[in-house]
């Protein structure tokens, strides 16, 4: 009998348990709100994503993958077909991007917006929006380590073309001119290390030079404003000959214009006088009584009376 009780009670316990399970998911389930459903198109490999895993809008979780498969109308394309909840703001600048969890090798769906286009994007149960994948930082790492290691290769075949034997020999050849190089340094260095450690003296020599410099500017100064008074007295002086100048200008240009005229007249007149005179001398030596009789008249001309010709007598 208490084997019995001992049963009845257990199974009693379990139905209760599986009803309350049960009630408590049909609980859940109509108190989680509806989500909308959106297509993410994906170019590139969705390795480590499975169905109902967590969909992250920059990093709150938002929903989850529903299912995964090919795109019907064209197979190189991946559909991965994700709920999110209402509020969540999936616009034309929203992205996807692979994320990892941990190190378990599995991902989970990241949404990102690029803040260049804030229009909503419209999405029905018949017609879901589609929301572009854009490459994870593995895919970017791996694509970026291939070129990488193509770039090697090609860099390790140029290489191998370049160090041939001809070329390193003459890169031998370079080295050992290089260690005589090294070497000739060297005892330049040595040649220079007596002109180096005389260099503090001449130096201060350049120094004491040109505070001597400088103090014979200072002196140069001091007789250029001593020089400054008679430089004064000068520039008075010739102020004053530029006034002299000005008036022996004012002078010449008297002499030239008014009184060099009025001697040149004068000059006239008294020559004028003179040969009046001479010609009076002359006259009175001729004829001293033309002085008390006056002059003699000239003889008369033909048709005048008392003229004779010279046919006559």
């Amino acid at each position: 009998m208490e084997r019995r009780a001992h049963a009845i009670v257990a199974l009693a316990f379990l139905a209760l348990l599986g009803i309350g399970v049960v009630v408590a998911g049909l609980w859940m389930h109509h108190g989680r709100q509806p989500g909308l459903i959106y297509d993410v198109v994906s170019p590139y490999s969705v390795a480590g994503l499975q169905e109902q895993a967590p969909v992250r809008f920059k990093g709150v979780r938002v929903g989850e993958v529903r299912s995964i498969g090919l795109d019907p109308r064209n197979p190189r394309m991946i559909l991965v077909r994700i709920t999110v909840s209402k509020g969540t703001p999936v616009t034309r600048a929203t992205f996807a991007e692979l994320a990892p969890q941990g190190v378990t090798g599995l991902s989970y769906l990241s949404l990102s917006d690029a803040g260049t286009n804030f229009a909503p994007v419209h999405t029905s149960t018949l017609h879901p929006g589609q929301i572009p994948m854009h490459p994870s930082f593995l895919e970017v790492l791996s694509r970026k380590g291939e070129s990488l290691v193509n770039q090697s290769n090609e860099l390790a075949l140029r290489l191998s073309a370049t160090l041939n034997a001809s070329n390193r020999r003459h890169l031998a050849q370079t080295i050992r001119q290089l260690d005589t190089a090294s070497a000739q340094l060297v005892q330049l260095e040595a040649a220079l290390l007596p002109t180096i450690k005389a260099l503090p003296a001449v130096v201060a020599a350049t120094q004491s030079t040109m505070q001597e410099s400088q103090s014979m500017l200072k002196n140069i100064n001091q007789l250029t404003i001593s020089a400054t008074g008679p430089l004064r007295d000068v520039g008075a002086a010739a102020r004053s000959i530029q006034g002299l100048g000005s008036s022996g200008e004012k002078v010449t240009e008297t002499l030239n214009y008014s009184t060099l005229p009025q001697l040149e007249i004068l000059t006239r007149r008294l020559n004028s006088t003179t040969e009046a005179l001479e010609g009076l001398s002359q006259s009175l030596q001729r004829s001293p009584q033309s002085l008390l009789y006056g002059a003699k008249a000239p003889p008369p001309g033909p048709g005048e009376r008392g003229f004779h010709g010279g046919g006559g007598s």
